[in-house]
């Protein structure tokens, strides 16, 4: 029994693909560029450096450049030698500079969609950073009031651990309570979590 051919699909196209081929073709049009720059120096040399008016660059051209797709300049007038190397630079600096605002577009859309596949890992080191941090300070807090109290009772106010910079979190450490606000804000944990670990100790 003759089975029915499969048609095959092709693979999808994901933003990182994009942004590969777009980065590719940015490097080409970049390299033809400066190919075309060397041949109007070398036009202009036998042929002066008069040109016509060409206009500005047709959008759906330079988008078609930046596709990989083959773009001829036509117009109703011919165009000198010298005049089609100076549209064709226009339209590459079009291409370039239309394509160069989606690979920005395109590169801030990859590092969400990369930041946000690790957001559970994120949110778990995050969160215990921050809690730690807040766990000192309480600590910190308690232990000063133990050196106040060996202090009253006539007792030198030295501890064991003192002149230790890791433990120098005190309670009123600005960026430990920025960072706890951050945490807030990316929906890491809540304000009640935060307040309960400060108001520990």
């Amino acid at each position: 029994m003759n089975m029915p051919a499969k048609k095959l699909q092709p693979a999808p196209i994901n933003g990182a693909d994009v942004l590969a081929v777009l980065d590719r073709r940015l490097g080409e049009l970049q390299q033809r560029r400066l190919v075309n720059i060397e041949n109007i120096i070398a036009t202009e040399g036998t042929v002066g450096a008069g040109r016509d008016d060409l206009g500005a660059p047709a959008t759906e051209q330079a988008e078609a450049l930046i596709n990989g797709e083959k773009v001829v300049l036509s117009r109703e007038k011919p165009l000198s030698t010298l005049a089609a190397l100076y549209a064709e630079l226009h339209l590459i600096d079009l291409a370039l500079k239309i394509g160069r605002s989606r690979q920005h577009r395109l590169a801030a859309e990859r590092a969400g969609e990369i930041w946000a596949s690790h957001f559970a890992e994120i949110a778990e080191i995050e969160k215990r950073r921050v809690m730690l941090a807040l766990e000192l300070q309480a600590t910190n807090r308690t232990r000063e009031r133990l050196r106040e109290k060996i202090s009253k009772a006539g007792g030198a106010g030295f501890l064991s651990s003192d002149g230790a910079d890791l433990l120098g979190l005190g309670a009123e450490v600005a960026e430990v309570q920025w960072a706890a606000e951050r945490l807030i804000a990316d929906g890491i944990c809540s304000r009640r979590e935060i307040e309960r670990a400060t108001t520990n100790g």
